[in-house]
């Protein structure tokens, strides 16, 4: 009933949103029939395609072995995940293929077999076909494949993945043995890594810090000349994809004072029927916005508007409360029972399964299950002094592999949580008794070995009606948008008109392509898309984007092309560092204002007194001034009595002097350097740093923005 007249209310809009799509899909036909999806080329690797329709098989396969590993329909983020997730490894395998490919690195037939039913099985093959005892079941694998053109095909298909995986795996640590087993440091290359390492100095030093010097006055005054110096000889650390900044505003869709009332008045309408419905649960069902909850609710589990009527006020099951408001909704709550019943129960199992039951493998038949089952609990009631022996025969006869190795113990367990026939039967039998239930899944010997102290519940039928934006409010609000939209056609009339009607103006800076997330939005990829389109140009401002409750209309304020970030960005997130080279150089002459008067610079300058010991040329910090590597680097290229400076270092001005050297102790077996050196080489290649490297030289067209 509820949901008919959602569908009523919303006619009206379902017949236009349908005409404006069927126009939509002619008008795409008649101007777009040459295709805007660069030829549906999903990605173009070294001049190699991957077409939209390859992309797309994979996609669904891949998201279908998604939803069958979470048990759950994905997210719009899990989605698009997945979807990069797809493509990336699509792009993967053309440049990776081809490496193997020029190598002539390749796993043959034999090697696959081999991998499989060989003495040296591959240790998925091993992990996927295991015995109950945890050993290889060679025999299972040999009949698996011998029975394979009979599988179904869903089944064929999850081997076919699972022999690709594993020669896509067996591939990858052939290269990666190649790569690693090229690898060599010669002795002379480690000695020199030990001296880095071991080799030490000490220096007094005297350091005047730039926070010493105010950034106000006048002569640190940051000229486009300071700034274009630093991005010429700096630019190369803002290398940077493609991306694009954008300001938008949100126009939530929410329901108005009238759609609100029309939800009270449905709700208050429809109680005296619910009132006198003789099965609440059905009717709940029926009308509901949600429906029936069999659950047991305690005092915490309920909204804190209904505890008291439910459990203070002395009312019985037919009570009806409400209207009430709760989470977005007007609701009316019935009693349909009480009792007195404990939070979290204990209890053990000895699962007998049959064919047919549920999630069975077992092969007896129905009767015989129960015959067992029967046997079993007189065996146990007979010998009640024996306590372990209820544990031994679960891990001797119990089907429920989750916990017959624990002895059939299923540790504590809130009330409701297991299947209805199991969870009564501990509820309503003491601590220590034991008996047998038949659920869905077979015949289970239970023991109840814990319980707390029962507290007051509820089985309650909530009866919901969601407040919901009527066609009327969608259509007004839309209205508003597409007036705004109308009449601001540059970006100068967009932000003024944001500034004349107050609303809230929204920055998101350096979108990728590849970006899904755009703050207060979600499952934005519509406007990432419209972002990064051919036709969008800096200062347009989009239509109108209808997400989920809101409309968005944004504009472009910047693209960065792929390369060097532009001058302007680059001296705006580098200013403290211009500004500190100019401190560096104003401190500089400080300090030799001040002769060779260390008291002087103290005094006058806060310049600060310090002696540096045990640094290394691999060290990066020099005691307490910070980052300071080429300051370290220049005390290492010191001769012992030279005196350096003033020299502007990272984040303070420095003068060097008495080092001291002190030089590692001589060797001649630099294995451990090598091994070491070896190792973090291996870690680079085991964290894909070959692919990344591979990746970095290829050519790679990607088209995914175009697509999804």
């Amino acid at each position: 009933m509820a949901a008919i007249e959602k569908i009523r209310k919303h006619s009206g809009l379902l017949i236009a949103i349908i005409g404006i799509a069927l126009l939509a899909f002619v008008l795409q036909d008649l101007f777009q029939s040459t295709g805007r999806n660069r030829e549906y080329n999903v990605a173009v690797v070294n001049g190699e395609k991957i077409p939209y329709q390859d992309f797309e098989n994979q996609r669904d396969k891949d998201m279908e072995t998604l939803k069958r590993q979470t048990g759950a329909n994905p997210s719009s983020t899990e989605t698009y995940r997945q979807y990069n997730n797809t493509l990336d490894k699509m792009i993967k395998d053309h440049i990776m293929n081809k490496e193997y490919e020029d190598l002539g690195i390749n796993v043959s037939s034999d090697e696959l077999y081999d991998m499989f039913v060989g003495d040296n099985p591959h240790q998925w093959v091993v992990q996927t076909f295991t015995k109950s005892d945890g050993t290889f079941d060679k025999e299972l694998v040999e009949n698996y494949l011998q029975n394979l053109n009979s599988l179904n095909p869903e089944m064929r298909t999850q081997w076919v993945d699972f022999e690709r995986a594993v020669k896509e795996d067996r591939l990858t640590k052939k290269y990666s043995a190649l790569v690693n087993n090229s690898y060599f440091v010669p002795t002379k290359i480690a000695e020199l890594y030990y001296d880095r390492k071991n080799d030490k100095a000490s220096a007094e030093i005297v350091g005047l810090r730039y926070t010493t010097i105010p950034d106000s006055i006048a002569e640190l005054e940051v000229t486009d000349r300071d700034r274009q110096a630093f991005y010429d000889e700096y630019k190369y650390r803002y290398k940077t994809e493609e991306v694009r900044n954008i300001e938008y505003v949100v126009f939530d869709i929410e329901p108005s004072m009238e759609d609100r009332q029309d939800a009270l008045q449905f709700i208050k309408d429809i109680k005296p029927e619910f009132t006198d419905s003789d099965n609440a649960a059905s009717f709940v069902n029926a009308n509901s916005d949600q429906r029936y909850d069999s659950t047991w609710m305690g005092r915490k589990d309920v909204p804190k508007q209904i505890e008291k009527p439910i459990f203070d006020d002395g009312n019985g099951i037919g009570y009806v409360f409400g209207p009430y408001e709760h989470d977005g909704s007007y609701n009316l709550v019935r009693i349909v029972d009480m009792q007195n019943r404990p939070d979290s129960l204990k209890a053990s199992h000895i699962l007998i399964s049959y064919a047919g039951a549920f999630n069975s493998q077992a092969t007896i038949s129905k009767e015989d299950a129960k015959a067992k089952a029967d046997s079993l609990l007189n065996v146990l009631r007979a010998n009640s002094k024996n306590e372990g022996l209820f544990a031994d025969l679960a891990r001797q006869l119990s089907t429920d592999q989750g916990s017959k190795d624990k002895g059939g113990d299923l540790d504590w367990f809130t009330d409701g949580t297991m299947v209805n026939q199991f969870n009564e039967y501990v509820v309503n039998n003491p601590v220590g008794s034991i008996g047998v239930v038949e659920t869905p899944f077979g015949y289970h010997i239970i023991k109840v070995t814990g319980k707390t102290v029962a507290l007051p519940k509820a089985r309650l039928a909530v009866l919901r009606h969601d407040i919901s934006t009527s066609t009327k409010t969608y259509q007004n609000i839309f209205a508003d948008v597409n007036r705004f939209v109308t009449e601001n056609k540059t970006s100068e009339q967009f932000n003024t008109a944001i500034e004349e009607q107050g609303l809230n103006k929204r920055t998101q800076q350096r979108l990728r392509k590849s970006s899904y997330q755009i703050a207060g939005i979600d499952n934005p990829r519509q406007i990432i898309r419209w972002a990064f389109d051919d036709k969008t140009k800096v200062g347009d401002i989009s239509n109108i984007f209808d997400l989920d409750n809101m409309f968005v209309v944004a504009t472009l304020t910047d693209i960065i092309p792929e390369g060097y970030a532009p001058m302007s960005i680059v001296s705006e997130q580098a200013k403290y560092q211009i500004l500190n080279l100019k401190k560096g150089e104003m401190a500089v002459e400080k300090m030799k204002a001040c002769g060779n008067d260390v008291k002087r610079m103290i005094e006058e300058l806060g310049a600060e007194s310090d002696t540096i010991t045990s640094i290394s040329l691999n060290d990066r910090v020099m005691g307490n001034f910070g980052v300071e590597s080429d300051i370290i680097g220049t005390i290492f290229g010191m001769k012992e009595g030279q005196e350096v400076g003033p020299v502007a270092g990272n984040s303070s001005a420095f003068i060097i002097k008495n080092v001291k050297f002190d030089e590692a102790p001589k060797k001649d077996d630099f294995s451990e350097t090598i091994k070491e050196r070896v190792t973090q080489f291996r870690n680079k290649v085991l964290n894909d740093g070959i692919y990344k490297a591979l990746f970095d030289g290829a050519k790679v067209e990607d088209n995914r923005v175009t697509f999804y």
